[in-house]
Formats: structure tokens, C-alpha cells, sequence
């Protein structure tokens, strides 16, 4: 009769001892799991920030561009200067020179 009850309990142990490996080993996957998941919505979503960004790169050169020719079309236009225009800013330009006192070196 002892003999059975022990090996009754013995049993049971084991059982448990089993029921305690397989929830650790259920556990370790399941942390695994969600770390790759994890992982996967991490790069998923850094794919999507580099992709938002390149667009936004690519339209602030696409306007720098636009600017700067339009700056260029200016400055042709506006380097096309009379000579009376020329001689006055060369005057103001003499004037505002003339009137600085320099410091002594």
C-alpha cells in the first residue's frame, strides 16, 4: 500500500515536473514570437519613415531647384543695367566707402 502511494505521488511529480518544462518551453515561444513581431512592425515602420522622408528630400530639391532658376532668371534680368543706373551705384558705393573711418592696424 505504500508502495503505490509513493509511486502515485512519484507520478504525480513527474507530471508536474512535465507540465512545468512545457510552460517554460510554451513561454520561451511565445517571447520569441512577440520579439519577432516586434522586430518585423520596427523595421516596417522605419521602411515607411525612410520612404516618407526620401519623398520630402526629393520635393525640397525639386523646389530648391525651382528657386534657384528662378534666382537665375532674376539676376539675368536685372543684370541688364543703363549706364546711368550703373554710374549711380557706383557713386553711392564710393560715397559710403569715403565716409568709413577705418580703424588703425
Amino acid at each position: 500500500m505504500r508502495s503505490d502511494i509513493i509511486n502515485e505521488v512519484l507520478s504525480v511529480e513527474d507530471k508536474a515536473q512535465q507540465i512545468i518544462r512545457d510552460a517554460n518551453t510554451n513561454s520561451r515561444n511565445i517571447v520569441t514570437d512577440a520579439q519577432l513581431q516586434a522586430s518585423e512592425l520596427v523595421r516596417a515602420a522605419l521602411k515607411e519613415k525612410r520612404e516618407q522622408n526620401h519623398a520630402l528630400l526629393l520635393q525640397a530639391e525639386e523646389d530648391a531647384n525651382l528657386r534657384l532658376a528662378e534666382f537665375e532668371a532674376s539676376l539675368d534680368v536685372s543684370s541688364v543695367l543703363d549706364e546711368a543706373t550703373l554710374d549711380k551705384i557706383a557713386d553711392t558705393i564710393t560715397t559710403r566707402i569715403c565716409r568709413t573711418e577705418l580703424e588703425e592696424m
